[in-house]
């Protein structure tokens, strides 16, 4: 498995990987959060369904911004945005900012995919509609180089015959996936 090394900046991804790396934006959220969680969802379990925190979500992201047009664009069948806002501002909704490094990332994906499809240079926002916080997120060179490292590590962890180990963190006690790991 790739890890970053402090002090090395991870090259960019040139167009052609991009194509063959692109994944959906809940895998890079995963990623940022824990691989393991990552590596089930790849496989395709999901645990979301049964999670009350889940559902709490989907509800605020169903109820917010609803004056707002374009919610929920689906582009090429991979990534959703929460909200399109405008010609060039990309909203993702989120519960809370307790994963918000991971929620930037996200957002930094879809910016270079939409910037891949050629739609420029957009503008991300995150949305905590609870805390009524913004928080705006740009495609900065530190970011390209961080998705290029999170890219090419989902594809490890994706072709990997066994989730990766991990350990145990208190956010673990809240997690969808908590019982497979732990239980």
């Amino acid at each position: 498995m790739t890890r970053h090394i402090t002090g090395i900046t991870p090259r960019a991804l040139s167009e052609e990987e991009l194509d063959l790396l692109r994944v959906n934006g809940t895998k890079v959220n995963y990623w940022a959060i824990c691989p393991r969680k990552l590596w089930f969802f790849s496989k395709g379990i999901t645990m979301e369904h049964t999670f009350d925190r889940v559902a709490l979500d989907r509800l605020l992201h169903r109820e917010s911004y609803r004056n707002l047009p374009r919610r929920d664009v689906l582009i090429d069948n991979l990534i959703r945005l929460d909200v399109l806002e405008g010609q060039e501002k990309v909203l993702e909704v989120k519960y809370s900012r307790k994963f918000s490094d991971a929620a930037r990332l996200q957002v930094a994906y879809y910016l270079l995919y939409l910037k891949h499809l050629g739609a420029g240079d957009l503008v991300g926002e995150l949305r905590f509609p609870r805390d009524r916080r913004r928080e705006e997120v740009r495609l900065t060179p530190d970011l390209e180089a961080k998705l290029a490292e999170a890219l090419r590590n989902i594809r490890e962890i994706e072709n990997s015959p066994r989730p990766p180990d991990v350990a145990f963190q208190s956010y673990c006690l809240r997690c969808a996936y908590a019982e497979l790991c732990w239980g």
